[in-house]
């Protein structure tokens, strides 16, 4: 049973990790983020022994999220591996179309945000990105023992091209307002895992 500091704490990680997926991490203030969080103003301290260890918790929060989600679609053993791929993208399309797409994936504004200026927060950011791939480069491993994928596919190339190209996809949603750039890297990932990445290597 979590005690009245952890559960403050993650009212502050909550509220926070709002405020900076919607604005960014340097643009919302420590005073806006307890003010949304009911907090009195000069107790961050308390909850937080820096500025920087706040940021590394929002990396946790948000890394936890997206595992959830990643987790939820790609380890569904009663799916063929390429069908929970496709639902995991399909979730991500729905949803970016559902905010009409703006906010983007929240790891990856604070990669771009972030890595430059705290070789710690980098770290964190590097172990959060590492994560997300070795997960899909699970699926993909399944997907070549069943045969969805042919046998020379390299699976971690291949889950590192997904997750580079799903975010770069992400990065142009957020300047062109269109998931449109979602489905067209869709589209391409579709034909290089039939097999016409042959002729590529």
């Amino acid at each position: 049973m979590k005690t009245t500091k952890m559960k403050t704490r993650d009212q502050i990680l909550s509220k926070g990790a709002r405020l900076i997926h919607a604005q960014g991490y340097k643009a919302t203030g420590l005073k806006q983020i307890l003010g949304a969080a009911g907090i009195p103003k000069g107790s961050f301290y308390f909850y937080f022994t820096s500025k920087d260890d706040f940021a590394c918790a929002v990396i946790d929060h948000f890394t936890g999220s997206i595992d959830g989600i990643f987790d939820r679609y790609l380890r569904d053993d009663g799916i063929e591996p390429l069908e929970r791929l496709n639902g995991l993208l399909d979730y991500y399309e729905s949803a970016f179309k559902k905010s009409k797409a703006t906010l983007g994936c929240p790891i990856g504004n604070l990669s771009l945000e972030l890595a430059d200026t705290n070789e710690e927060l980098r770290q964190r950011l590097q172990d959060a990105v590492e994560g997300f791939i070795a997960q899909i480069e699970s699926c993909l491993e399944e997907a070549k023992s069943s045969g969805q994928v042919p046998f020379e596919l390299s699976t971690e190339d291949t889950a590192r091209f997904i997750f580079h190209g799903l975010e770069g996809a992400i990065m142009h949603m957020k300047v062109v307002k269109s998931t449109e750039p979602i489905r067209t890297f869709r589209r391409y990932l579709h034909v290089y895992l039939a097999g016409d990445h042959k002729s590529h290597a």
